[in-house]
């Protein structure tokens, strides 16, 4: 895997609403903020290679959204948030097992 596509893709992000969406085909990932939707879907391909070989899947589309921080006070102290993205990918074919459980 390139090291720049292994970078992009941070962690998947697990709520409610994203494992109400794994039935549909659809995973939520946290990217890097400066990726764009070409390298999330080429970064989402070769992971799902390497870690599925035998799967038969395809990435339909990649939806992505910013996530901004929120700002946090302790007394006389505030906290810089950390903004990000998330990219919603949604995926044809076999079901990702890395959800399941």
């Amino acid at each position: 895997m390139d090291k720049r596509y292994s970078q992009i893709i941070l962690r998947p992000i697990i709520t409610e609403k994203s494992a109400q969406m794994t039935q549909l085909g659809q995973y939520t990932f946290e990217v890097t903020k400066d990726a764009n939707k070409v390298e999330i879907k080429l970064a989402m391909e070769q992971l799902i290679k390497e870690l599925y070989p035998a799967n038969k899947t395809e990435i339909i589309s990649v939806n992505t959204a910013p996530i901004r921080g929120r700002f946090s006070r302790r007394r006389r102290h505030g906290r810089v948030p950390k903004d990000g993205k998330k990219a919603i990918v949604s995926i044809g074919g076999d079901p990702l097992e890395l959800f399941e459980g």
